[in-house]
């Protein structure tokens, strides 16, 4: 599937996308709340300042993805795969990472209040300035992370 069905079929008013294969895509600005993508493909893909709210990614892999000032609040992306994706200035509030792997993200400025990330891997992510106030980092690794100035870090538990 290319982005231009995709998005012709979100606008008839399909959600569920399980599994589709969106490697690479152009999605940039593209209006997908609560598109279902379970296990899907979208490794490379450009979703800057793509709304995402409330989209189910479990397992997705995102490796790679550009996901400037995405908007991914209350999304579940527990289990997916994010390594190297940028997610700078996204927002990821209340979204659901748990598990999910992080692995050399790029996470600077990005709004994590409240979100889930127990036992998610974030070796050597870059957390600059993002806000993990009353995020969940329980069992989260942190190896070479890069916290400097992440709002709130010092009241988090880190086992």
């Amino acid at each position: 599937m290319n982005a231009d069905t995709l998005l012709s079929r979100y606008a008839a008013g399909e959600r569920n996308f399980y599994g589709v294969n969106l490697q690479g895509a152009n999605l940039s600005e593209a209006d997908l709340r609560e598109a279902i993508f379970l296990k899907a493909d979208l490794s490379g893909a450009n979703l800057t300042r793509a709304n995402l709210r409330g989209a189910k990614l479990s397992e997705a892999n995102l490796t790679g993805a550009t996901l400037w000032r995405a908007d991914l609040a209350q999304a579940c992306l527990h289990k997916a795969i994010l390594d190297r994706a940028i997610l700078i200035r996204a927002n990821l509030s209340a979204a659901n990472l748990s598990a999910t792997r992080l692995v050399r993200a790029d996470l600077r400025l990005a709004n994590l209040l409240g979100a889930k990330l127990a036992e998610a891997d974030l070796t050597a992510t870059d957390l600059r300035y993002a806000d993990i106030e009353s995020a969940d980092l329980t069992g989260v690794d942190l190896s070479q992370t890069c916290l400097i100035g992440s709002a709130h870090f010092e009241d988090h538990m880190v086992s």
